[in-house]
């Protein structure tokens, strides 16, 4: 019959044994967690510099499109400045103005223009509830057409606002006049975009451009060096395409 001494010895072996099997656990689920946490650390650092990489590759297409749009590197560059400080003061994002400013570019005979382009095209935006891109898009079209081109608009309200009748023709010298009045500096909605950044919704749009800006400005420290090794490897490819032929079919076979 076992004794109480006998009990307390065989419970203090197996509390010792699952004890030492219990650290023995954590122990490798600790070296798992680092693991885990170096290759999500790996990854993260990937998308981060991925994120950059991309922004950096968005600006220079955009820099070069404006230089051909606007004739020149010079005024390409005015605009491109324009756009930038103008994004800093409306409630929304940086990515929604640059991805409609090619739109508003084509009716803009310089970066001046382009300025009041974007400002009519934010204040439109706030009123008729659409987004940046969308309604700069309907902008391009108003201004190219007619208002009667801008089918969204008409939709959302901003052809009654307007007062233009359905249907009416209406030319684009009248058209450009109107929106002016009505969504310029001194129009009834000149204050629009102003008004909606002192929300929520613009305060976290100013957040979000503000990291855009940093990724634009960290992009353009080492963009050159990278497009340069990207170049270098592509010369090498290019000037060893028939031995890397022969080592793909070698491995192939």
């Amino acid at each position: 019959m076992a004794t109480n001494a006998n009990l307390n010895v065989d419970v203090k072996v197996k509390g010792k044994q699952q004890l030492d099997g219990l650290n023995r656990s954590l122990g490798g689920l600790g070296s798992a967690a680092k693991l885990a946490v170096g290759a999500l650390a790996v990854v993260g650092t990937a998308k981060l510099v991925k994120g950059f990489v991309d922004v950096g590759k968005e600006v220079e297409n955009l820099q070069l499109r404006f230089k051909f749009l606007f004739g020149s590197a010079e005024e390409g560059a005015k605009a491109f400045k324009t756009l930038n400080d103008f994004a800093a003061t409306v409630p929304f994002s940086l990515d929604e103005i640059q991805a409609a400013s090619g739109n508003l570019a084509v009716v803009s005979k310089d970066a001046g223009a382009l300025g009041k382009n974007l400002q009519l095209t934010a204040n439109i935006a706030a009123v008729a509830g659409l987004s940046f891109q969308q309604t700069g898009e309907q902008l391009q079209r108003a201004l190219s057409g007619g208002i009667a081109s801008a089918d969204i608009f008409r939709e959302r309200g901003v052809t009654a606002l307007l007062g233009f009748e359905q249907g009416a023709k209406v030319s684009i010298e009248e058209t450009r006049k109107r929106l002016l009045e009505l969504f310029g500096p001194d129009g009834e909605f000149g204050s629009a975009a102003d008004e909606m950044a002192n929300t929520l919704t613009g305060t976290l749009s100013m957040i979000s451009d503000s990291f855009r800006k940093f990724q634009e400005a960290t992009a353009s420290g080492f963009f050159d060096e990278l497009k340069g090794q990207f170049g270098d490897l592509n010369t090498f490819l290019k000037e060893n395409e028939k031995q890397i032929e022969i080592i793909g079919g070698a491995l192939g076979g």
